[in-house]
């Protein structure tokens, strides 16, 4: 019998990104890799707010739309992981300290470049609400139950 899958502290381990999905307004799929921090019960999200067309995902945040996201580690046998969640998303109020909070899980070190980013008026930070989901993991490439939830769990908090 395999150890239960520490999940919060899987989505709190360093450098795991996200695999973020929604539906564009014209119905077609967007997917990303982004950076991503799990706190106060919220996936965390920064995306730029520049370019041709407006961000998906910025779009379906503003309106409240469902989106999806998937932490995944794949490298076995001994490390098969995976989160996967949808929810409502949110636009942010402008938090450079969140934002800063977000970068630091996947830098070395912090600089100017980042601080000024971290800070800059042409990003967004927004948030997902993880209200449903699943997660598994393979230790030993050996077959283990899922877990499932279909309302927020209380170890997302």
């Amino acid at each position: 019998m395999s150890a239960a899958f520490d999940i919060p502290g899987f989505l709190r381990e360093p450098r795991h990104t996200a695999s973020v999905a929604t539906v564009t307004p014209r119905g077609r799929p967007a997917l990303a890799t982004m950076w991503f921090e799990l706190a106060e019960g919220r996936f965390w999200f920064h995306t730029p707010t520049s370019g041709v067309r407006p961000s998906p995902f910025l779009t379906a945040a503003e309106h409240g739309h469902e989106v999806a996201a998937m932490v995944a580690t794949f490298d076995p046998p001994a490390d098969v992981r995976q989160v996967r969640v949808t929810g409502p998303a949110r636009l942010e109020p402008p938090e450079p300290t969140r934002v800063r909070s977000i970068y630091e899980r996947y830098l070395d070190a912090w600089s100017e470049a980042w601080e000024a980013q971290a800070s800059s008026d042409d990003l967004q930070l927004w948030s997902l609400a993880p209200e449903r989901g699943m997660a598994v993991h393979y230790p030993g490439l050996e077959n283990t139950e899922p877990v499932r939830w279909s309302t927020q769990p209380n170890w997302i908090r």
